[in-house]
């Protein structure tokens, strides 16, 4: 992912990121000077410098010719994360509730995807996490267990490697690279491989029954580790 994805992401069209950038990087220009510079068209260039001044990127200065100047860069990130944090707050507190709760199988794709689920999981677990991964997926979650051990969870990570978790009971044992299971509160279940690609999948369920196999699956690892002598602190 690019700059201008980047700002994309913030709302901006591709033209207005562009031209975003431009400005930072410039400073202050008219409509044709912006558009000479990034290369888009004089026409999309003005309407998009009028939609990046509606939207919070860039101050229109009065003059004989109008100017166009970047909101400073560190300012502009704040107000987005100030509105966004507005935004998701108004979802949770509006968006309706299922009427029939069920436990679906839900399958989850793409790597980072996966992370976020997994981060999502275990910062809301509220008594207890169990994980089972390779030293090569340690690093995406590393803060997020400690963190969770931090806050007085029981953290149970059964890895293989040699890493340092601090707060976590560490169960070592030999593990193929990509495999994850994840229990959160006896309630919530993940699992699946994963490489880093866009096409990773897992399954996330709080179906009980998935629940229980996966949780049994961990109990025998863990029993496999201390035969093995891999408990660690």
């Amino acid at each position: 992912m690019n700059l201008v994805e980047y700002h994309m992401i913030t709302g901006l069209t591709r033209h207005e990121s562009e031209l975003y950038i431009a400005l930072c990087r410039e400073g202050e220009l008219t409509g044709y000077e912006a558009a000479k510079i990034t290369g888009v068209p004089r026409a999309n260039a003005y309407q998009a410098l009028s939609g990046l001044v509606d939207k919070g990127g860039a101050y229109a200065v009065e003059g004989s010719v109008q100017h166009y100047t970047a909101v400073p860069v560190d300012e502009y990130c704040e107000n987005v994360f100030f509105h966004m944090k507005e935004v998701t707050e108004n979802i949770k507190h509006e968006c309706p509730q299922s009427r029939r709760p069920s436990e679906p199988y839900i399958t989850i794709t793409g790597f980072r995807h996966i992370v976020d689920k997994i981060r999502n999981i275990i910062s809301s677990a509220k008594e207890r996490v169990y994980v089972s991964m390779t030293e090569k997926e340690l690093p995406f979650l590393k803060e997020e267990l400690e963190r969770a051990a931090g806050r007085g969870l029981k953290v149970v990570a059964i890895v293989s490697g040699d890493f340092g978790l601090e707060g976590v009971v560490v169960h070592r044992i030999t593990k193929q690279s990509g495999q994850i299971r994840l229990i959160a509160d006896s309630s919530h279940v993940l699992t699946g491989n994963i490489s880093g690609n866009d096409d990773d999948t897992c399954l996330f369920s709080k179906n009980k029954p998935l629940v229980e196999l996966i949780k049994d699956s961990l109990k025998n690892e863990i029993r496999l580790a201390e035969l093995e002598g891999g408990k660690g602190e």
